[in-house]
């Protein structure tokens, strides 16, 4: 998700939720003393459209917001709920601001491409080169899809392909032309076994070995 566009979706997630804790109300029974204090809650239609805008936010991160899931996916009705909600919101936008989300999102997606290509490794070692091969292919892929969202040249075909990827990459200036020529030999050698062509079990682990490095120079 874009930097911006989240910082965005937190703000109004914010607003929110501040005119929600204002809704505040006193939800004990009458006549009822209360030790600690008389229960307070907040209005039910506003709270529950804005816990399902925060829901709708953990989804949104993925794995990147697991940390704050048990506090935002919230069903009860009580003020205390609510200001913990708008708590944890303030400071999912602070670690926005400060990069912090960024590096958590880069973690994760570094470890399950770690992941995926010890996997092609195995398939590879196992003499399954096409198998390894497109999964290769696919982890390359993913990587410069990700790279144009953060440097916001995601190209605007409905299904944009490797190819497409790259050429908006080079076109943003983000990368220069030896790097390009660096994917297009990698995608060559996925592309042959995405379609089945013959490749060779030291093409396929060039690739896997070039992606790696790849992925680790251009994190």
């Amino acid at each position: 998700m874009d930097s911006d566009l989240l910082l965005d979706t937190l703000r109004a997630l914010i607003e929110e939720g501040e005119s929600v804790v204002a809704t505040e109300f006193d939800a004990g029974h009458p006549g009822i003393g209360y030790i600690g204090g008389r229960p307070r809650g907040v209005d039910l239609r506003p709270f529950a459209k804005w816990a399902a805008g925060c829901a709708n936010l953990v989804r949104l991160l993925g794995e990147a917001g697991e940390p704050w899931r048990t506090a935002l996916v919230e069903k009860t009705n009580s003020l205390q709920n609510a200001e913990k909600m708008l708590g944890t919101l303030l400071g999912i936008e602070a670690a926005v601001q400060g990069g912090l989300l960024v590096k958590i999102e880069d973690l994760v997606r570094a470890d399950a491409f770690d992941s995926l290509l010890e996997q092609a490794e195995y398939l590879s070692s196992e003499g399954y080169s096409l198998a390894a091969g497109v999964l290769g292919r696919a982890v390359l892929e993913e990587h410069l899809r990700s790279w144009c969202h953060r440097a916001n040249c995601v190209p605007t075909k409905d299904r944009p392909t490797l190819n497409d990827f790259t050429s908006e990459l080079y076109r943003a200036k983000v990368i220069n032309k030896i790097v390009m020529k660096q994917v297009e030999a990698m995608a060559a050698i996925g592309n042959d076994a995405a379609h089945g062509k013959p490749v060779t079990a030291d093409e396929v682990d060039r690739l896997l070995r070039d992606v790696r490095e790849f992925l680790a120079k251009h994190a």
